[in-house]
């Protein structure tokens, strides 16, 4: 049975006691903390972790990942880069959280590959040996497939990790994947996923709700559902209605009874 939790954005205005009775209410094994939104809302550590012992959530962390970039060719830009995922590791490991998760960085401008690879590299090691130190598992999101991206596919997951390939974990999100064949071929050929995000997407309009978009979940939840793996619903939504996560998770339970 895979356990469903969702992405605390789809919360963004939620102080959190918000976030946890909503969790409660719709039934979520747990909750992926966004750490740029728990810095933004001035949320308390202490104060998370007593909700997740009083509520029994389990919590992933989502690195912060907004204007960062550990393989920019400005050295300033890659060492602040760095410090803030660094910050958003020692969230994971004041909440007891098993793993947090980081975006790859990006090339600064088309053209110099070799370069941005080798800084990204840097970057991975140094980032996996601070996580090792917190006890916090680093999982890798497979990207989207727009410019500049530099680990959108299974091969580049190794290219860009190397010799790290298999210390990482990855995420595969299933709203930055071309179509269902893709997906079955990471579940299939990609090893240590440690989740799945879940969204849906129309054309290049990327996390859209669960029914409008491209990918038929009702067609491709049963094979998600054979990965066993924890999926995470995603979106942004910066009201007060909760609208967006709402309709999510109740399309999950409309999908189940289906299949």
């Amino acid at each position: 049975m895979n356990s469903i939790y969702f992405s605390s954005t789809l919360m963004w205005s939620a102080s959190l006691p918000e976030l946890f009775q909503a969790a409660r209410t719709l039934g979520a094994r747990g909750i992926e903390f966004w750490a740029q939104q728990f810095e933004s809302r001035d949320y308390c550590a202490e104060e998370c972790l007593r909700l997740i012992e009083e509520y029994q959530i389990e919590a992933f962390v989502h690195s912060k990942t907004w204007d960062l970039n550990f393989a920019s060719m400005n050295r300033c830009i890659r060492e602040a880069s760095i410090r803030e995922i660094k910050s958003s590791i020692d969230l994971a490991g004041r909440l007891h959280a098993p793993e947090i998760t980081v975006h790859p960085p990006r090339e600064s401008l088309c053209g110099e590959l070799p370069l941005y690879r080798e800084l990204a590299y840097r970057g991975l090691e140094e980032l996996l040996l601070y996580a090792r130190g917190k006890n916090v598992d680093v999982s890798l999101e497979v990207m989207e497939k727009i410019p500049k991206e530099m680990m959108t596919s299974r091969r580049q997951v190794q290219e860009l990790t190397r010799d790290l390939y298999p210390e990482f974990f990855y995420t595969v999100d299933v709203a930055h994947c071309d179509d269902a064949a893709e997906v079955k071929d990471f579940l299939l050929k990609l090893p240590r996923i440690s989740k799945l995000h879940i969204s849906n997407r129309r054309g290049a309009k990327y996390h859209t709700p669960l029914s409008d978009g491209d990918f038929s979940f009702p067609e491709l939840w049963p094979v998600l559902q054979g990965s066993h793996l924890p999926m995470v619903v995603e979106g942004l939504d910066r009201s007060k209605e909760y609208t967006m996560l709402y309709e999510n998770m109740n399309y999950i339970q409309t999908i189940k009874r289906r299949v």
